[in-house]
């Protein structure tokens, strides 16, 4: 014989895992011409012998096979169903056709009948991989995640070097919430497979959900150079960028997934929201134009944009009819808050208050149950800041300065407050003025907690030494290098983050000098806006899913102001949200000389000045580019009975902070 006894054996087991059963067959019968007694050969030829009866012609067998295959490729999956049901009546232990079968019913989206055929040829053929990995399939179909990790497993277990089944173990569990286990599989089918894109995007996909934003679009990055036309990878890439602050980037990525796939509705959808966030309405109606016309107006994700943008031409009533022909099964998980978000918003500003603040309810109880809210701690957040309050309360009146030689550079001025008072606006009217540089939210007050990183007590600050202090203005000075302005250089910085109100203690020990604006808004339409908006969560904004935690939240971060303001002394100018809508020159110009600026007829233009900027990273994004509007204020009114169980807790801070209820 030309190639030895054993390397026919593997190229007939070869042959016999590929489903060419009349290949393998003619080698296991050309060892036993040779040698009769070759049991190998014999227990081979047996096998195949109980899968493909014998009395059939192999070669037609094998035509027939290749025919029904031939019509899988071509889509044709009804004619896949008939030929290959009818053709198991002749071959009925053809693993192979039971496992197309399946495929197919899994394809058209009949996972339970997918199930059956895969059992049938397990049953014939326990050890047939590709069966288990597709049972994997279509077990993840049907929602059963814990029986189709155990259908992958089995398939690893037949063929440890199945870099597929890895990849499918490591999306079932993604969705099970279990990233460490999901980055784990997929970079084991790596292990075995570099060159495999699709787990390189998976893998992508499981790091950034883990927070991991460059390793994300590393992995994006990979696949493409794997397979330049991956449409998803390149959409991927293009929302991770957008994460990333890198819109431009973004844009290119939705684009080139559009090139590739003219009709893909996720695409089309992302760059609405690009366009959308930017307040470029005219792009993202062409945009959406687009997209209609290339994909039609069916699907939830287009029918969501299309009443986002309604909304933005104040046309509720359209938005509504767009929104109320979506059913909230039909819109896709990472949706499905922002849908019941803008139903809500759109019901209030049709004076539908049930149903608004009922979808508000409904979109914070879906995102308190999700695996991404799981990972935060509004408790320890909340429990903190009562902590520090008790701590700053029984601490003597403190009286910090630097020596003159350490107090030289200018301090920043810190804009604090609530969430939700009217911060994003005030940003966009200070940074109209040509000498004031407003970053907004940006790390540097965490930068110099890290440096520090002790508790944030009266005793604590004062036991540091000039040097130390120093190192803690070099943590801070040298995060802002990364975000300032340089064509502002010289003039105020503004340093806009709303909760630093929790580190007051911190920022004033280290930049005595420093001025602190103070935003205020009713306490009622503070909360209760806290409440309607879907923020992006973190452990602070994880409180706002609970209307009582909203509260209790308010009332302890007003609490630590309070005692801050008693035990040092703070250069503090008060900004009323109600003020700034009703009078915008008398509210900001006591607030410009303030600052020791002069007035600036440009502070009128914030509108002008929001929508040049390329993204405004709050929810208030679409509302700074609107002419100043009394509607949110006193919104609460139209909520007192859905309020009433927090009043409460908020009724001290109505009075104390000067507000009538």
């Amino acid at each position: 014989m030309a190639l030895s006894v054993d390397r026919i054996l593997l190229k007939a087991k070869i042959n016999v895992k590929n489903g060419e059963f009349g290949v393998a067959k003619a080698l296991y019968r050309e060892i036993l011409r040779a040698f009769p007694d070759n049991n190998r050969a014999r227990r081979g030829l047996n096998a195949l012998d109980a899968a493909v009866p014998q009395q059939i012609d192999e070669d037609k067998a094998q035509a027939q096979l290749d025919a029904v295959l031939e019509l899988y490729r071509l889509g044709r999956l009804e004619e896949v169903l008939a030929t290959g049901n009818a053709l198991l009546r002749q071959f009925p232990n053809a693993v192979v056709l039971y496992n197309l079968l399946g495929v197919t019913y899994t394809d058209l989206g009949h996972p339970d009948a997918a199930v059956a055929q895969f059992d049938r040829a397990l049953a014939i053929r326990p050890d047939f991989a590709e069966a288990h990995n597709n049972r994997g399939i279509a077990l993840r179909a049907k929602g059963d995640l814990n029986a189709a990790i155990e259908s992958y497993i089995r398939a690893i277990k037949v063929r440890p070097d199945y870099a597929q089944a890895y990849n499918n173990l490591g999306n079932a569990q993604k969705l099970q919430g279990d990233l460490t286990a999901a980055i784990k599989s997929y970079k084991t089918a790596l292990g075995i497979r570099p060159a495999y894109a699709e787990a390189h995007n998976n893998l992508g996909i499981a790091k950034k959900d883990d927070g991991d934003l460059p390793g994300a679009i590393e992995r994006y990055r990979r696949a493409i150079a794997i397979n330049p036309d991956y449409a998803e990878a390149h959409n991927n890439l293009g929302i991770a960028l957008k994460d990333a602050g890198d819109v431009a980037g973004a844009i290119a990525g939705y684009t080139r997934a559009l090139d590739i796939k003219p009709d893909f509705v996720d695409a089309h959808c992302n760059l609405c929201e690009v366009y959308e966030k930017q307040n470029n309405l005219a792009a993202l109606e062409n945009a959406l134009d687009v997209a209609t016309r290339t994909c039609g107006d069916d699907s939830a994700d287009i029918r969501y944009r299309l009443a986002q943008l309604e909304t933005r031409k104040s046309r509720y009533d359209l938005a509504l009819a767009h929104l109320e022909k979506m059913r909230i099964d039909e819109v896709k998980p990472a949706l499905k808050e922002s849908y019941l978000s803008l139903l809500g918003k759109t019901h209030d500003r049709l004076d539908h208050f049930d149903a608004a603040f009922a979808a508000f309810e409904q979109q914070n109880a879906l995102s308190k149950g999700s695996a991404r809210a799981r990972k935060f701690n509004p408790d320890g957040y909340l429990d903190s800041t009562r902590q520090m309050n008790a701590a700053w309360a029984t601490a003597p009146r403190q009286d910090w300065h630097l020596p003159e030689d350490q107090d030289t550079a200018p301090s920043p001025v810190f804009l604090v407050g609530f969430p939700r008072s009217g911060t994003t606006l005030l940003d966009s009217i200070l940074r109209s003025h040509p000498k004031i540089d407003v970053l907004e939210e940006r790390p540097m007050v965490q930068a110099m907690r890290q440096v520090f990183a002790q508790p944030e007590t009266a005793e604590g600050l004062t036991a540091l030494t000039g040097q130390q202090i120093l190192a803690l203005r070099t943590a801070y000075m040298a995060e802002l290098a990364h975000h300032a302005d340089p064509s502002k250089s010289g003039g105020v910085i503004v340093d806009k983050l709303p909760l630093n109100i929790r580190h007051v203690g911190i920022i004033h020990r280290v930049f005595p000098r420093a001025k602190f604006i103070l935003a205020l808004r009713h306490p009622c339409d503070c909360v209760l806006s806290c409440y309607m908006q879907n923020f992006a969560l973190n452990d602070a904004m994880a409180n706002f899913l609970d209307l009582d935690q909203t509260a209790k939240l308010y009332a302890a971060i007003m609490a630590l102001w309070s005692t801050y303001t008693e035990k040092l002394d703070l250069d503090v100018h008060l900004f009323r949200y109600e003020d700034l809508v009703r009078d915008l020159d008398g509210s900001c110009k006591p607030l410009v000389e303030f600052l020791g600026l002069d007035w600036d007829e440009n502070l009128k233009n914030y509108r002008q000045t929001a929508l040049d900027r390329p993204d405004i990273a709050t929810p208030s994004y679409n509302q700074v580019i609107q002419p100043l509007y009394s509607q949110a204020s006193g919104r609460w009114q139209h909520y007192k009975k859905q309020l009433m169980p927090v009043m409460p807790v908020l009724e001290p801070w109505i009075g104390a902070l000067g507000y009538a209820r």
